[in-house]
């Protein structure tokens, strides 16, 4: 029988394609790996991985047992989890990228710091933010959803035992860049280049439907870079000369300057933000807290 030290090493190996690298990530040597993934192998009577010049690949067996191996650390996860739990309550939230989101997480902490909770924090995008909710990784995940998509996100959330409830409706908004050239009023796709996150079919970095004043859609600007590190995001628009599009500030001001460019509202493209819960349960003590004072932020 395998134990949990050896999926664990088999994951790293898996996820990142090499044993050096594996090794890093699990604070170790590489000739552990090495002698970590042989045993496994002795066990399992197969080849996991085939070696390669350069790294390491999986093997048809060893591709059958990654979701297996996957699913229990993540099952050990919710155990520690609930270890936790004996001692201080938690807030487990996950939510997509979000400036204003990380602005009022902040906000919330400092206010909570003579109590005895703690937090977990997940950034994702739409589709993983719902997995979450449904398999209580999450008890709440904040999203940002297209407007057009929302009766087919209902759909989906419903199918998966789950609600969601918006709770502000805001416009699609181009932020310039520090040194970008195009940050007047006039907007012309053909002249932009972006960095955008990674969509998925709900997500608010699926604009393509916008249209400048020449007739030009989104698809006609040109994506230079795209990256699920909002600090990336953050850094670039602050001094170069690429453009983002997404939703706007929901409330007061940013804590910090996003982009030292202008932002323009991106025709009448709206976005809704709201929160994924599992349906007919009732929320604990934390995140109703948290939710109450995001709504409350919301109105400010």
């Amino acid at each position: 029988m395998l134990d949990t030290k050896e999926i664990q090493c088999f994951v790293a190996c898996a996820q990142t394609g090499s044993f050096s690298k594996a090794a890093e990530k699990l604070f170790t040597t590489q000739s552990s790996v090495s002698k970590i993934v042989k045993t496994m192998e002795e066990k399992t009577g197969s080849l996991l991985f085939e070696r390669m010049a350069k790294g390491i690949r999986m093997t048809p067996e060893a591709e059958k047992m990654y979701p297996y191996a996957i699913s229990v650390l993540e099952n050990l996860k919710q155990i520690q989890m609930l270890d936790e739990k004996r001692t201080a309550d938690i807030l487990s939230v996950s939510c997509n990228p979000s400036s204003w989101f990380a602005d009022h997480f902040v906000k919330f902490y400092e206010q909570k710091q003579g109590e005895e909770l703690h937090y977990h924090v997940h950034s994702a995008d739409c589709r993983e933010i719902v997995e979450r909710v449904r398999k209580r990784t999450d008890e709440l995940g904040f999203v940002y959803i297209m407007k057009n998509q929302a009766a087919a996100f209902q759909y989906y959330v419903t199918r998966n035992y789950l609600e969601f409830t918006p709770l502000k409706e805001t416009a699609a908004t181009i932020y310039y860049g520090g040194g970008c050239s195009d940050s007047g009023n006039s907007l012309d796709f053909s002249k932009l280049k972006l960095i955008q996150r990674f969509p998925d079919e709900f997500s608010p970095d699926n604009y393509w439907n916008i249209v400048d004043s020449n007739g030009r859609t989104a698809s006609d600007a040109e994506i230079v870079i795209t990256t699920n590190s909002d600090y990336i995001m953050e850094r670039l628009l602050q001094s170069g000369n690429l453009a983002n599009i997404s939703g706007g500030y929901l409330s007061g001001k940013p804590q910090q300057e996003i982009s030292k460019g202008k932002t323009c509202l991106a025709s009448d493209t709206r976005i809704l933000f709201g929160y994924v819960k599992r349906k007919g349960e009732e929320l604990s003590k934390p995140a109703n807290d948290f939710l109450r004072f995001l709504i409350s932020s919301l109105s400010c």
